[in-house]
């Protein structure tokens, strides 16, 4: 068989963007759905008084760390999962390496539950910051290494400068965020979580950059002055 229908015919048994999509879909609803399993409510014996709201809070604020973590993880798995949607929705082909960096995406994914939990029963043990922190670096890598393939190989449209500038501001506060919390937990487990508050902050962040360095936008636009 002559090379290039040998490559047509590799490229049309691969799947599509559209099964691939959907099979991250999949994915992204099975790990959150398996995050809240690590909340556990607390065993009448563990109450001083069931029937008792004081006594019942209290036992609650105990599992605060579960709680936590929980909510940490959600709005990462939901970002990550809009960010995903974002580099996909430009994709004009497919090739089997794009959909090795997704399975990579979808790995670091499906073990967010896992950390997530080490996280909420281990709160101020170093090592458990620290592998949860890794697995959202790593979500954010392989987020990164999909789009940049994607653009080399010419299978994603490229972006607007916008978007391209907005992207690289978010990428860099993720990463620092995380990189600091991974050096800061073996001091302080609590100020390393801190550093996590910046992860919401970095789309706003972005968006801000972005519209302050685009022409006609921002204060320093047009329309400003």
């Amino acid at each position: 068989m002559p090379a290039h229908l040998r490559r047509a015919r590799q490229r049309e048994d691969l799947p599509s963007v559209a099964r691939l999509l959907t099979l991250s879909d999949n994915v992204v609803a099975i790990a959150l759905t398996l995050l809240v399993f690590q909340l556990k409510v607390p065993a009448a014996a563990q109450v001083a008084d069931p029937g008792s709201a004081a006594d019942l809070a209290a036992q609650l604020a105990r599992e605060a760390d579960q709680l936590i973590s929980y909510l940490v993880a959600f709005y990462v798995v939901a970002q990550f999962w809009l960010i995903h949607h974002r580099v996909f929705r430009r994709a004009a082909g497919h090739h089997e390496g794009l959909a090795w960096w997704n399975f990579a995406f979808l790995f670091t994914i499906t073990a967010m539950p896992f950390t997530s939990s080490l996280l909420g029963n281990y709160g101020t043990n170093p090592l458990a910051v620290d592998i949860f922190a890794v697995n959202i670096l790593l979500a954010s890598l392989a987020t990164q290494a999909t789009r940049l393939y994607g653009q080399r190989r010419d299978i994603l449209t490229g972006p607007a400068d916008a978007e391209v500038r907005a992207n690289r501001t978010r990428v860099t506060v993720v990463v620092t965020a995380l990189a600091l919390s991974i050096g800061l937990a073996w001091v302080n487990t609590g100020a390393a979580k801190y550093c996590w508050l910046l992860i919401p902050l970095a789309p706003w962040a972005a968006n801000r950059w972005s519209a302050r360095t685009t022409p006609g936008t921002g204060p320093a636009g047009p329309a400003d002055r």
